[in-house]
């Protein structure tokens, strides 16, 4: 659990069923041959099972065991502490990238959301385009529904929030700056989510909590 892409590999497969293309979109930063030989040593674990579809090309989907899953909430912790203690400026030369986060976000929340239930959209601009997130909140419980993803219908949007890399990387840090993303729709309910999820670090002594933001951010 300790190396490069074992735990990323599991947080991209925690929606559920994945293909193999998905898989070596969002996980950029690791060739082709490398993420195939973490998937093999996965499979050889007992953490994912692979299925091959007999399609032209062919298509290949890998979906977590349930001890794959069941490593989901030490992800998630490990993921969350980064988040409070370990969070630093982007080194020259290198990019946060908060899609990553956005998709794992129902695992970085602590029990059930309290907010309306609804659909907040989550917009990452990027080079290449538009990447949208959308959380489905359902009584408390949170949901991802990734853009793109044609097994699945889009719930109705009853919230916006867009932002380009720096800014997510802002408002996701432990500042949780939120001064660079635009809102619309149902503005509290983005910000009820978005507070769930980032918790000032003991540096801050508490004193930026999302839940009691700055004027300049109620703008936004």
């Amino acid at each position: 659990m300790g190396d490069n892409w074992t735990l990323a590999i599991l947080a991209e497969l925690a929606g559920g069923q994945t293909r193999l293309s998905v898989l070596r979109e969002r996980l950029s930063g690791v060739s082709a041959s490398v993420l195939d030989r973490y998937l093999q040593r996965m499979r050889e674990s007992g953490l994912v099972t692979r299925e091959r579809f007999r399609e032209m090309p062919p298509r290949v989907e890998f979906t977590l065991t349930q001890a794959g899953r069941e490593l989901l909430p030490i992800g998630a912790a490990l993921s969350t502490w980064g988040l409070r203690w370990s969070w630093s400026e982007p080194r020259e030369g290198e990019i946060l990238d908060p899609g990553a986060l956005l998709r794992a976000l129902p695992a970085l929340l602590d029990g059930p959301l309290k907010a309306p239930d609804g659909a907040v959209e989550l917009i990452l601009d990027e080079r290449g385009g538009r990447r949208r997130h959308i959380a489905e909140i359902v009584d408390g419980d949170v949901r991802m529904w990734i853009g793109g993803d044609d097994a699945r219908i889009a719930p109705e949007i009853t919230a916006t929030v867009t932002g380009d890399w720096r800014a997510w990387a802002a408002a996701l840090g432990p500042a949780g700056e939120l001064s660079d993303l635009t809102f619309s729709g149902r503005r509290s309910q983005a910000r009820h989510l978005l507070a769930a999820v980032v918790r000032p670090s003991a540096a801050h002594d508490g004193e930026t909590a999302l839940g009691h933001l700055p004027r300049r951010a109620e703008g936004a």
